[in-house]
């Protein structure tokens, strides 16, 4: 029996092969999987490349159960457009299409319920209660209600820099890092970049990494940019617990995405401190492996699997052989690279 897991972002797509036995079996990868950037074919392809090496690793044509935990996948209408054109690419006989906040819950739950907060470039959350209900945020930016997210904090350090330079905010430690990292030669020169176009917003949320090399430095006003991500998590994970009826119940809160990771402990300290207080019996929970690997357990769910210890320990062993090395490893390139959720 080989299942099919598969992570389609924004910026690559992930996709793995594992035995009953949770033994990976291959590992693919494509560029963005994400249709709702260049579209429905072109994402198909990039989905369809990676499934392909999952596939061949394996060294089988198709597998037996498939779960995709696909961006975009947000409204009925595009689960329905994408469970079609994910049939139509012939890689797997049972097919599932979720919403990657699904699959990121999954790389770090146990239990199986509970909530998820991602935040990569964007940030989005969700929850699961053990009889099926489910809520998801929209997860379309802050017109929708959201702030997080390395977009989020890149912006929030250009704020807060204008700010120190023209009086009406506290200097910060952040001014000379973020010049060096957008390469302008003073705030002037920083001004007219800016205006011009001239600094992508990728290289504004690699601005993300700064803000907490700044905090755990003592920079103050760095501290409230991490403070308010923490806010924001605690905020997110418990309105998706309220919503469910699930902020007294023994249950996990998985915390994804790259922010999380790399960045020191005052994020995650705070943001957990700030979720027990309002969910005492929740574990939080920081994966360590990637959201694929969550694609797979749910697949290897489908066709039967029963997830024991030793089931787990081998996708565990297989993420860090084999999905972890292609993975992005530092905090500034992971918020260059990933999408929201």
């Amino acid at each position: 029996m080989i299942a099919l897991g598969v992570d389609g972002g924004a910026s690559k797509t992930f996709a793995v092969t594992a035995d009953e036995t949770g033994r990976l079996r291959g590992f693919g990868r494509g560029g963005c999987g994400n249709y709702e950037g260049p579209g429905l074919e072109a994402a198909m392809a990039e989905v369809l490349k990676a499934c392909s090496g999952a596939l061949e690793g394996a060294r089988v044509e198709r597998a037996q159960a498939g779960c995709f935990g696909l961006a975009g996948a947000d409204f009925p209408e595009d689960f329905e457009m994408l469970e079609a054109a994910v049939r139509k690419l012939a890689v797997a006989d049972d097919v599932r299409i979720y919403n990657d906040t699904r699959i990121a819950f999954h790389a770090g739950s146990r239990r199986g319920y509970g909530a998820v907060v991602i935040m990569g470039s964007g940030m989005n959350a969700a929850a699961f209660a053990p009889d099926g209900r489910e809520c998801r945020l929209p997860g379309e930016g802050y017109l929708f209600g959201d702030w997080g997210g390395a977009g989020s904090v890149g912006r929030e350090v250009l704020h807060f820099v204008f700010r120190a330079h023209d009086g009406r905010g506290r200097p910060t430690a952040l001014t000379p890092l973020a010049l060096q990292h957008l390469m302008a030669a003073d705030m002037g020169d920083l001004t007219r970049k800016l205006y011009r176009g001239e600094i992508s917003s990728q290289a504004i949320a690699g601005l993300a990494l700064l803000a907490f090399r700044a905090a755990a430095d003592g920079d103050e006003v760095a501290r409230v940019i991490v403070d308010r991500l923490a806010d924001e998590t605690a905020s997110a994970a418990l309105a998706m617990l309220r919503r469910l009826g699930m902020q007294h119940d023994e249950c996990d809160v998985v915390l994804g995405g790259g922010i999380y990771k790399g960045a020191g402990p005052l994020l995650v300290d705070r943001a957990r401190s700030l979720i027990f207080a309002g969910a005492p019996r929740v574990d939080v929970i920081v994966p360590d492996v990637e959201p694929v690997i969550g694609a797979a357990i749910l697949a290897l769910q489908q066709a039967g699997v029963t997830l024991d210890n030793p089931v787990r320990a081998n996708l565990k062993q297989g993420n860090d052989e084999l999905v972890a090395p292609q993975a992005v490893p530092s905090l500034d390139d992971r918020c260059e690279s990933e999408s929201a959720a």
